[in-house]
């Protein structure tokens, strides 16, 4: 197994504020690794770095060993990114979005914008506008954008936001398969019975910094839960 994603001394600073610092990260093909942190944390800022959308202010971020940054984009080629707010036309269909958006691929056929569809459940509203759409569809539009190029890696910040438990019991689900079958996830979420549930390994961040990473396993020696762990790490009394 190799290196999918990995950062060094990723840096994030706006003017006096340290919103990320000095990062050191390493995902492995196949992993689903869990990225937790209260808010404020550094969690989406760092998560817009890997995306190509912030400069860090030091340290590098590589992907399939190439380096990413606002003018280096070439390493996303085989990434789809998820963020909190996914933007669509909101008088255009679930369908139709995805239309436009297929457009950027020239090598994916038609096709698979319907089996996006049904992968996130959301075949039955396909054809509805989507200003009509709840936050949670809108989430599963967004992870079916996502899917369209059949990404490599996946790199989700709170995939499962708005949606009811069995929506999330049905994505956590799906995106277990998914990395059980080879694709590479790093999912930023505040869910920590969720995290606990899929993860292979996690990192918890605070204050911009990492202050454990490891196998969820090897976290939870001793402890209840994986809550019983980010509580203790975070200095929550």
């Amino acid at each position: 197994m190799g290196v999918v994603l990995e950062t060094h001394e990723l840096t994030k600073r706006f003017g006096d504020l340290v919103a990320v610092d000095h990062v050191n990260l390493r995902v492995e093909e196949g992993e689903l690794f869990g990225f937790l942190g209260p808010n404020g944390a550094g969690k989406t800022t760092t998560i817009s770095m890997m995306a190509g959308l912030l400069h860090p202010t030091e340290g590098r971020i590589f992907i399939f060993g190439k380096e990413i940054s606002p003018k280096q984009t070439a390493g996303l080629r085989e990434v789809g990114i998820l963020l909190p707010t996914p933007g669509f036309f909101p008088y255009l269909s679930g369908r139709e979005n995805l239309r436009l958006l297929l457009r950027l691929y020239p090598d994916v056929d038609d096709q698979r914008v319907e089996e996006v569809l049904a992968l996130v459940g959301l075949k039955d509203a396909a054809h509805r506008r989507v200003k009509g759409y709840s936050t949670g569809m809108k989430q599963r539009l967004g992870l079916a954008a996502a899917l369209l190029h059949r990404p490599r890696l996946l790199i989700l910040d709170e995939p499962t936001s708005g949606l009811d438990p069995i929506g999330m019991k049905e994505i956590r689900e799906f995106l277990r398969r998914l990395a059980d079958e080879g694709t590479t996830i790093f999912l930023s979420s505040h869910l920590l019975h969720e995290v606990e549930q899929i993860c292979d390994r996690v990192a918890i961040l605070n204050h911009g910094r990492i202050l454990a990473e490891g196998h969820v396993q090897e976290l939870l020696r001793g402890k209840r839960d994986l809550e019983e762990v980010f509580m203790d790490i975070v200095g929550y009394r």
